[in-house]
C-alpha cells in the first residue's frame, strides 16, 4: 500500500519539522537575545493551530475531501515558514510572528485530518485484499511521532555539537550561530516542502473511489 508508506514518511518529516521549530528556544536566547519570547510565539503557534483544527471538518465537507485542503493548507504553511525565515534573518520579531501564525494555520488542517488518511489508507488494504489490518495501519502514527521527534531531537542535539555548542554560555560561537539559523529557519521551511511534494501524490480517497466502483 503506497499510500502507508507516504503516510508514514509524512509522520516522520512533521516531526522532525517540530524538532527543528523546537530549536527556537536557542535561537531567540542567542540571536534574539530574548529567551522569554518562546511563550510569545508559543501563542502564536497553538492559538492559530487549534483555530485551524475546530474549522477542519467544516473545510473537508466543503471541499469534499481530504486532498485539496491539505494541498492549499500546506502551501500556506510553507510561505509562512519562509516569511519566518525572512523575518529571521531581518531580526524583524513582528513579521517572524505573524508568518509563525500563518505557517500553523496552515498546518493545521493536515494535523487534524492525519488519522482520516490512515483509516483511508486502511479501507484501500481492505478494498485490494479484502483484509482489515486496521491495528497495524494506526500504529504508523506512534512509530511516526517516537521515531521522528527521538531522530529529530537526536539530529537537531548532534548538529550543534559538531560546530561545538556550549550549554549555557553567554556567547555561541560564530558556527553555532549558523546552525542555529539552519536549523530553525531554513529546515522547517525545507521539511514543510517535502511534506507538500508527498501529499500531492496521496490521493487515497480518489483511489478508494475507483476501486469503489469497480466492485460496484
Amino acid at each position: 500500500n503506497k499510500y502507508y508508506v507516504m503516510i508514514c514518511v509524512t509522520y516522520l518529516l512533521t516531526q522532525l519539522c517540530q524538532s527543528t521549530i523546537n530549536m527556537g528556544v536557542y535561537f531567540m536566547t542567542y540571536i534574539l537575545g530574548d529567551e522569554n519570547l518562546l511563550s510569545t510565539f508559543s501563542l502564536f503557534i497553538n492559538i492559530p493551530l487549534i483555530l485551524g483544527l475546530v474549522v477542519t471538518p467544516w473545510l473537508v465537507a466543503k471541499m469534499k475531501g481530504m486532498y485539496k485542503i491539505n494541498i492549499i493548507g500546506y502551501s500556506v504553511g510553507i510561505l509562512g515558514r519562509i516569511g519566518v525565515m525572512v523575518g529571521g534573518y531581518m531580526m524583524n520579531v513582528p513579521m517572524m510572528l505573524i508568518s509563525t501564525a500563518i505557517a500553523s494555520l496552515g498546518t493545521s488542517p493536515l494535523q487534524g485530518d492525519l488519522n482520516a488518511l490512515i483509516a483511508c489508507c486502511s479501507e484501500h488494504t481492505y478494498l485490494k485484499t479484502g483484509k482489515r489490518i486496521d491495528g497495524m495501519m494506526y500504529s504508523c502514527s506512534s512509530f511516526g511521532i517516537k521515531v521522528g521527534g527521538s531522530l529529530g531531537t537526536a539530529i537537531c542535539g548532534w548538529m550543534l555539537a559538531a560546530v561545538g555548542y556550549v550549554e549555557n554560555a553567554a556567547v555561541q560561537n560564530a558556527g553555532t550561530i549558523d546552525m542555529l539559523h539552519f536549523l530553525y529557519l531554513w529546515m522547517p521551511v525545507i521539511l514543510c516542502v517535502a511534506v507538500g511534494f508527498l501529499l500531492v501524490f496521496l490521493r487515497v480517497e480518489k483511489a478508494n473511489e475507483k476501486l469503489l466502483t469497480k466492485k460496484a
